[in-house]
């Protein structure tokens, strides 16, 4: 048995063996860790909005108490939102808004990026995963066409975000034109959940699409 053709050593084997699965249990375990990292940000967040009001009345804050209230407050105003008697008020509330300098721009971006707002028909934004080729020739990015834009030449080009793994909350945001992009049949779950999982959570296959194939 020649050199090239000999066993590695025990040890090196067993290490080899340990870092592998090490290194599975950690993706494995990366997605929950994310989830439960998220969700812990958005309840302590919302949970210390209105924490000096409820110790100013109750003497002492009270865990977990302005999260309910905020959640309440939420579906009260989801529920009566559709209603006649403060659709006019809430809209009249919402010009009042964009009127302001810099709030006005803040809450309408925000505005764009929730679902159900009026950019979804414009089949953009989060809605539209799409693949490119970055950061180099023969390697594909997923990511979400944002919009679609006139250059200073007057040709179309489109605005993709390429959120980075495994914080999704940062990443890239570049220009090119129409006939890079492709737009994929995955939904926007899916592409999060591959993004987020680092390719673990992936789909079998993808389907591609021109940019120009979008609905209207």
């Amino acid at each position: 048995m020649t050199a090239a053709t000999q066993p590695a050593p025990v040890h090196q084997r067993v290490g080899q063996s340990l870092a592998r699965r090490v290194m599975r249990g950690a993706v494995l375990l990366l997605p929950l860790m994310v989830t439960f990292w998220l969700i812990q940000f958005a309840f302590q967040t919302m949970d210390g909005l209105l924490q000096p009001i409820i110790s100013a009345v109750a003497g002492e804050e009270i865990p977990g108490l302005s999260f309910a209230i905020i959640i309440v407050a939420l579906f009260v105003v989801g529920a009566l939102g559709s209603t006649f008697l403060l659709r006019t008020p809430g809209y009249l509330m919402e010009r009042a808004i964009l009127a302001l300098p810099g709030v006005g721009a803040v809450y309408s971006t925000t505005k764009k990026l929730l679902p159900g707002s009026d950019r979804a028909a414009a089949a953009t934004g989060f809605d539209t995963v799409v693949r490119i080729e970055y950061p180099r020739r023969g390697v594909w990015s997923v990511g979400f066409l944002m919009a679609v834009i006139d250059d200073a030449g007057g040709d179309r080009v489109g605005v993709v975000y390429m959120p980075s793994t495994p914080m999704p909350q940062s990443g890239w945001l570049v220009q090119l034109p129409l006939d890079a992009i492709d737009v994929v049949d995955w939904s926007s779950a899916q592409a999060m959940q591959y993004i987020v999982s680092a390719g673990v959570t992936c789909p079998s296959s993808m389907s591609l699409r021109a940019v120009e194939g979008l609905p209207a």
